[in-house]
């Protein structure tokens, strides 16, 4: 059976077990939703599954930016930006712009963007790179490499040795070399190493960088511009790809670019910004004043308060002894492992019985055998909401191990975690 086809009937298992346990697959019942809880079959959960960092879904003047733009537009406007743009095109990549100090391209999502941006730019002769964990959207791009023949390598995740060891590979062969990665990983929420890869990019004058941040968007960096782009924005070789969803809390994505040229090429020549349809009136009217409140001087006490409860859940994981995966990062994308898939439905079962949806990880989102409970801080949630998810989760952690015939000494052989090293950390 060819390997894709496995996949597909893998992923085909998984979902049906998502559904049968009641951990995926969910419908929320809510008439309204607030942020902060979601009503599951007849049930009222803290919900710990969004990705609205900031938690601006429901500002009024994003929701009034939809409102006024559905009024003066319409619901939507149904034309290729190959002829005409809706009206709020224009002032929304303006603003785009003033955030990210570069040339800004406005594309439905930040998948389509991806399909836009890297074969428009990745030319015959170039090389492509790319960390194993980089998202499903940017790996989805590969086959069209094939198709044009331009060879792809996946490297281990964040092994900077092996990116040296591929670029040295490729310093005689290849016109160039295009690495791809995410500013912050979706699963595991741990941010690539931009001074590392800035490092690089003086060192090695062929490599390009294709960053997807869409989870680094709007709750970090000047302007909300993200992770990657507060070190990396004016270099002459980064492309990289905003959300104008999750954090920023309106719809779309910006693909953000060192120079005017490779804008407008990606605009001229991409199937996604000729074919596919585009970012309708409403949402384009909740980006424009989303991106306002961003320039605003609002935007540091939202991003501070948003990191005070992140902090606030790093020390209680460490107190409570979590497998907390990169508990030292400040981020809002948390992962606690746990290891067998059936040790973390077990997990996640238990949970929902407490009144807590978190998201349960499984493959192939992650490995098989490195599976685990995976949840969103928001400003949404209250310190106490947070305590309850940890204290919840320590609670449960043992005995979900234990009925999956595992326990915390191959949890943390499974994930590398050190016990005495990190207690002694934590003391430090």
């Amino acid at each position: 059976m060819h390997p894709l086809r496995t996949l597909f009937d893998a992923c085909d298992a998984v979902g049906s077990l998502a559904r049968e346990l009641g951990v995926g697959l969910l419908d929320a019942e809510d008439e309204l939703l607030d942020g902060r809880t979601v009503r599951v079959a007849g049930r009222s959960l803290l919900n710990f599954c969004s990705c609205s960092y900031l938690g601006l879904e429901h500002d009024e003047r994003l929701i009034e930016g939809a409102v006024a733009a559905t009024r003066r537009f319409g619901t939507q406007f149904s034309m290729s930006r190959a002829f005409v743009s809706a009206p709020p095109y224009a002032e929304l990549e303006a603003l785009l712009e003033e955030i990210a100090g570069s040339p800004v391209l406005v594309l439905p999502t930040t998948t389509l963007a991806t399909a836009a941006a890297l074969p428009s730019l990745v030319e015959p002769g170039d090389a492509v790179l790319l960390d194993q964990q980089v998202h499903m959207s940017v790996q989805a791009v590969a086959p069209t490499f094939a198709q044009l023949g331009i060879p792809v390598t996946r490297l281990p995740h964040a092994r900077l040795d092996a990116l040296e060891d591929a670029l040295r590979e490729h310093a005689d062969s290849t016109e160039r070399v295009w690495l791809l990665v995410d500013g912050i990983y979706s699963m595991h929420g741990d941010p690539v190493d931009v001074e590392a890869l800035a490092w690089l990019l003086d060192r090695h004058p062929r490599l390009h960088l294709y960053v997807d941040d869409a989870h680094g968007t709007g709750w970090t960096g000047r302007f909300g511009r993200g992770h990657a782009l507060d070190r990396l924005a004016g270099h002459d070789r980064v492309v990289v790809a905003l959300s104008l969803n999750k954090s920023f809390a309106a719809g779309g994505a910006a693909l953000v670019f060192p120079n005017e040229a490779w804008r407008r090429r990606v605009r001229h020549v991409s199937a996604p910004t000729n074919f596919s349809g585009p970012l309708q009136p409403p949402m384009l009217g909740a980006a424009v004043a989303s991106a306002r409140l961003h320039l605003s001087d609002e935007l540091p006490r939202l991003q501070s308060e948003l990191r005070a409860r992140i902090e606030h859940v790093n020390r209680r994981a460490a107190e409570l002894d979590l497998p907390l995966l990169h508990r030292e990062r400040v981020v809002p994308i948390r992962f606690v492992g746990v290891g067998p898939q059936a040790a973390s439905t077990a997990l996640a079962s238990a949970l929902l019985r407490d009144g807590l949806l978190p998201s349960c990880a499984l493959f192939p989102a992650v490995p098989q055998d490195r599976t685990g409970i995976r949840f969103g801080v928001t400003r949404h949630h209250t310190l106490d909401d947070l305590d309850r998810l940890l204290e919840a989760l320590a609670e449960h952690l043992p005995e979900s191990l234990s009925a999956a015939g595992s326990d915390r000494g191959a949890l943390d052989a499974a994930f590398g975690l050190k016990r005495e090293e990190r207690a002694m950390a934590d003391e430090d």
